[in-house]
């Protein structure tokens, strides 16, 4: 047998089909169905395994179909039976069902049939109770530290402290601040039947031994609860007035809670709860103790502005000038008038006092630039200064370098302006006078014919700089005469559209008081500043002191104008003082 070989690929592809295809030369007939696999699953497996609960409702309301998961979230819900819990309408529900939080979602099936997916949101819901729960703390201890450190005031701040945690802590709420000096408890409480907030002092020492509550707190500093009360344990942890009110309400659990004041012994905040309310839980006791922190607070930051305040009333009352003292040869009067913001804490002082010489005698005028008590210290200080040395000898410019000295080595952002002077009488009524002006207004001069002037100084004012000099200008004033001095807050006080009192004012208004006694002189002026002043609040410290020198007995009284031998005031008459003046 002759012929060509078949080839290597020939070969391989002949060798793999299976003979049927060789014989048919390469048709395949149709291929047969395969045979049906048997389910390996079901839907109603699916639905067992859920967790969410299923319930199918025919259109008349009967449960037709409910899963594993529905059974246990719906203990009453079974087929063949309705179920009113969820209803026929509507496109959601929340709802409750044995202390379970329960939420549904409804979707319409043919037939009319419809379907409730129902799921367990307890977890969740607590979850979000938590979180809201703590907002809500935190909201809380904010609010009241920010309403408790809004006041100082220690009976104010008592009522807050009682009356804040009300809805949010407790149904009652007591604070007992124990007293060391004088051995006193006073308790301070909101009453549960709505009266108003009562006080109770007692005796700490008898406090003190109480097995439970406030004095078992104050001796050992930790926090007490009871989750239940009789009245025999109630008696002893509130004040006994407060027994009856709380009884009314059936008071049933409390917490006392020591409050941190960093005293001898800490305050103690009593926290009393009815029986309508639950008992306390951890985290509320948390919030009792956070509220107490901040109590503590705010007692510290009243007790601080307290003591602040008693020692700058103190020392305002050592500020005020005492009474002026009876000079041979003249009379003086003066007027002080401090800003009220400063509670009498100014920077102005004045006073008259002795010197080395029996027949002459001192005075002083200044303003402390500020406000204060630092300002009101050192305003003391000055002079303090100004009447040793001049109790020393030493002359009104030696007395003013030695406080520029001593401001030297204190505090450099304190400058004062001062006017010191001496005087001495002499025989015929007439006065000397030294005067040594350091950055002050000049004083005023009116003459016995009601003329007045002004003086010129040029030395600078008090600054602490090394080198200053003082100078020293004498004055000598005829019988009749008055010597004004006064401060800035005189002439720069501004009435509500923003005019200054001035100068210019002053001099006419001192002008209008000749012949008037030296008490009435410095009362009229002042009253003339308020009347420029109107409704406008005084912002600066007023000083007014007149040193008059009358004249002699015998001397003729005090002559007219016309009488003299130079001319009238160069200024307007006062027509318009309302006084007649």
């Amino acid at each position: 047998m002759t012929g060509q070989r078949p080839s290597s690929d020939e070969r391989g592809r002949n060798t793999q089909e299976p003979a049927a295809h060789r014989r048919t030369n390469g048709f395949k007939p149709p291929h047969a169905p395969d045979e049906p696999e048997a389910a390996l699953w079901s839907p109603a497996e699916v639905l067992d395994e859920s967790d969410t609960g299923v319930v199918v409702f025919t259109p008349g309301g009967t449960v037709r179909y409910l899963n594993p998961a529905a059974r246990r979230l719906l203990p009453d819900c079974v087929a063949g039976g309705g179920y009113p819990t969820l209803p026929a309408t509507g496109a959601t529900w929340n709802g409750e069902v044995d202390d379970r939080r329960v939420r549904g979602r409804r979707a319409v099936l043919g037939g009319g049939h419809y379907a409730w997916y129902v799921q367990d949101t307890t977890a969740e819901r607590r979850r979000e109770d938590a979180l809201l729960a703590e907002r809500r703390r935190k909201v809380f201890l904010a609010e009241a530290g920010r309403v408790l450190a809004a006041t100082t005031n220690p009976r104010r701040l008592t009522d807050l402290v009682t009356t804040l945690p009300a809805r949010e802590l407790a149904d009652w709420v007591a604070l007992s601040v124990p007293s060391m000096e004088d051995g006193r408890l006073r308790t301070t409480y909101a009453p549960a039947t709505g009266s108003p907030i009562a006080r109770v002092t007692t005796g700490l020492g008898a406090a003190w031994t109480a097995p439970a509550g406030v004095g078992r707190v104050l001796r050992t500093g930790r926090q007490e609860l009871h989750p239940l009360m009789d009245h025999a344990l109630l008696s002893r942890l509130v004040p006994i007035e407060a027994v009856a009110d709380l009884m009314a309400v059936d008071a049933r659990c409390a917490l006392v809670v020591p409050v941190p004041t960093d005293d001898d012994a800490p305050s103690v905040l009593t926290f009393v709860r009815a029986a309508t309310s639950d008992p306390f839980a951890e985290e509320e006791i948390a919030l009792a103790v956070d509220y107490a922190e901040r109590v503590g607070v705010a007692l510290r930051t009243s007790r601080l502005y307290v003591e602040q305040d008693r020692r700058t009333l103190l020392l305002a009352e050592a500020l005020v000038p005492g009474p002026l003292p009876e000079v041979p040869g003249a009379r003086i009067a003066a007027r002080y008038r401090p800003v009220s913001l400063t509670n009498g804490l100014g920077g102005d002082f004045y006073a008259v006092h002795p010197t080395a010489d029996a027949g002459a005698w001192a005075f002083s005028v200044g303003d402390v630039c500020g406000r204060g008590t630092p300002v009101g210290m050192f305003s003391s200080r000055s002079l303090l200064i100004l009447r040793t040395a001049a109790s020393a000898g030493c002359g009104p410019a030696r007395r003013m370098g030695i406080l520029d000295g001593e401001l030297t080595r204190g505090d450099p952002s304190l400058v004062l302006t001062a006017i010191t002077g001496d005087c001495s009488v002499r025989a015929d009524g007439s006065a000397l006078i030294r005067l040594t002006c350091a950055g002050h207004p000049p004083p005023l001069w009116m003459d016995p014919a009601g003329r007045v002037r002004a003086m010129e100084f040029t030395d600078p004012l008090v600054a602490g700089i090394p080198g200053t000099v003082f100078t020293e200008r004498e004055l000598l004033l005829p019988p009749g005469s008055t010597l004004l001095l006064y401060s800035d807050g005189v002439t720069e006080a501004r009435d509500a559209d923003g005019t200054a009192y001035g100068v210019e004012t002053l001099r006419h208004d001192l002008a209008s008081c000749a012949g008037m006694p030296v008490d009435a002189l410095v009362e009229r002026l002042e009253h003339r500043l308020m009347l420029h002043l109107a409704d406008a609040p005084v912002v600066d410290d007023v000083v007014l002191m007149a040193i008059h020198l009358p004249y002699r007995d015998g001397d003729k009284a005090l002559p007219l104008l016309v009488e003299l031998d130079y001319p009238a005031p160069d200024y307007p008459a006062p027509d318009d003082d309302p006084d007649g003046v």
